[in-house]
């Protein structure tokens, strides 16, 4: 059987969850599972990290122990979110054959927007940001010193550096066994949902799958400031990172008031 982590950011996840739950009734399918409290940010590129993180916090334990329980009962387990990424190299060594997983990703302006409506990196910081995601000033973050240290960031900027590590840390690991595919998430739900019916089918087989299911992520927020033009640093590696992900520039500033 398979434990099977599916990843994306602000990708509606919610939604793919609500779908593979119905269609796979016999596994169990959470929707980001910790959450926050994978703390991922704290193993980051950092793998010999994972047995301190692990050992210091018992309800990390918990959760790999009932997922190994499900497996051994033949049950598989579906994790679909984000917060789990920076464990991806840990789990491939703990589950070996029986781990599939697929990277979503969508377009990198329309996320860190979606982020900064979410109040991430806006005023005081919580748990997400603080657990969860990379910061420019991270030791082990591949773009650390993108900016300079006088340089003011952005809510929107911090948000967008964000994706840009972990769409490309995940990119890295492509060539890992249990791959099944990159996927964008502008094409899921288009075609019939053809490119969503082949993102679960990869990762947990033939399914029943009910695609007129009502949204189960339905937030909608109003941008708390005005959104101007990012780092012209973090704007060039983000434009070069999402073309490598198959984005074509003309789709990448259809979204932006700014030119590349």
């Amino acid at each position: 059987e398979a434990v099977v982590f599916a990843r994306g950011w602000r990708n509606a996840t919610a939604d793919i969850a609500a779908i593979a739950s119905s269609a796979y009734p016999d596994a169990i399918v959470e929707h980001e599972g910790l959450g926050a409290r994978y703390r991922s940010r704290m193993v980051f590129r950092r793998p010999r990290q994972f047995t301190n993180v692990l050992g210091s916090h018992v309800y990390l334990q918990r959760k790999l122990i009932n997922i190994d329980d499900a497996l051994a009962k033949g049950t598989p387990y579906m994790d679909v979110g984000w917060p789990v990424y920076a464990w991806l190299p840990y789990l491939a060594k703990r589950y070996g054959k029986q781990i599939r997983f697929a990277h979503v990703v969508r377009n990198p302006f329309l996320v860190a927007a979606s982020l900064t409506t979410h109040g991430r990196f806006s005023g005081k910081m919580g748990r997400w940001e603080k657990l969860s995601m990379i910061h420019p000033t991270d030791k082990n973050a591949k773009f650390q010193g993108i900016f300079e240290d006088q340089d003011e960031i952005s809510a929107f900027e911090h948000n967008l550096f964000h994706w840009l590590e972990l769409n490309t840390f995940m990119a890295e690991q492509h060539d890992r066994d249990g791959f099944v595919g990159l996927f964008r998430f502008e094409d899921l739900y288009v075609d019939s949902a053809k490119k969503l019916t082949s993102l679960l089918e990869g990762l947990m087989g033939s399914g029943d799958f009910d695609m007129q299911q009502s949204p189960v992520d339905r937030v909608q927020k109003k941008l708390p400031a005005e959104i101007k033009k990012p780092n012209p640093r973090l704007l060039d590696e983000v434009t070069k990172a999402a073309i490598g992900l198959g984005y074509s520039e003309k789709e990448l500033t259809d979204v932006m008031d700014w030119d590349l």
